[in-house]
């Protein structure tokens, strides 16, 4: 009966060093023996050295930022509700803030006794209070519509890895002013430049805009 020989795939797991102990014994045994599968060894052995040994090949700059502006623009299907959901993280602490004084007010007069001077008082600070808490609000409320503005009048590029301070920097380093808003980056420039340099930057939660 003739002797089986090793296929191309037992000699390249072979070469790679990456068949079992028995099988590789095996093997090296069926080589002593057959110069044609020595040869086919040493064929795989110049193979995967050339490869080894050969320089990584990379698109030129300008061709590699025309290719990455020409990709298709990703739709964020939750866009049109960040803003709502960044009104509602601004306008939260207010709120509780306001509720902590209403009832330290409470308690204070239940402690002194809820006399008639004492409810005059704690109406008055409890007056005091809720304006300012309501001047604090309409504040922050202010600074939120703001940022929320700036951020919806941009074109949203991509998502990427923070922190967002790392994106900004990243950006002004390539020649692109960029500014972190409400935890977003917000460039000056075209998306294409945006675009090409992040791309080496994986995805992640900061959203960058372009305006």
């Amino acid at each position: 009966m003739a002797e089986k020989h090793p296929d191309e795939l037992e000699l390249l797991s072979y070469v790679e060093e990456e068949l079992p102990a028995d099988a590789r014994r095996d093997v090296v045994e069926h080589l002593v023996a057959c110069r044609a599968c020595a040869e086919s060894v040493r064929r795989l052995e110049a193979g995967r050295d050339a490869l080894r040994a050969s320089p990584l090949l990379e698109l030129p700059e300008e061709r590699r930022r025309e290719a990455l502006a020409g990709l298709p623009e990703r739709r964020d299907p939750w866009r049109p509700f960040r803003p709502v959901r960044r009104a509602i993280l601004v306008a939260a602490p207010v709120a509780a803030a306001a509720a902590f004084v209403g009832v330290f007010v409470f308690a204070a007069v239940q402690l002194r006794g809820g006399g008639e001077d004492d409810a005059d008082s704690a109406g008055e600070a409890a007056q005091v209070a809720e304006e300012a808490g309501g001047e604090a609000e309409m504040d922050r409320a202010q600074d939120a519509d703001t940022s929320v503005q700036t951020l919806t009048q941009g074109e949203l590029v991509r998502s990427v890895a923070g922190p967002p301070t790392e994106v900004v920097r990243i950006l002004r380093r390539e020649g692109i002013p960029a500014e972190v808003v409400e935890g977003a980056v917000v460039a000056e420039s075209r998306r294409g430049e945006v675009t090409a340099a992040l791309a080496g930057r994986p995805a992640g939660p900061v959203e960058v805009y372009v305006r």
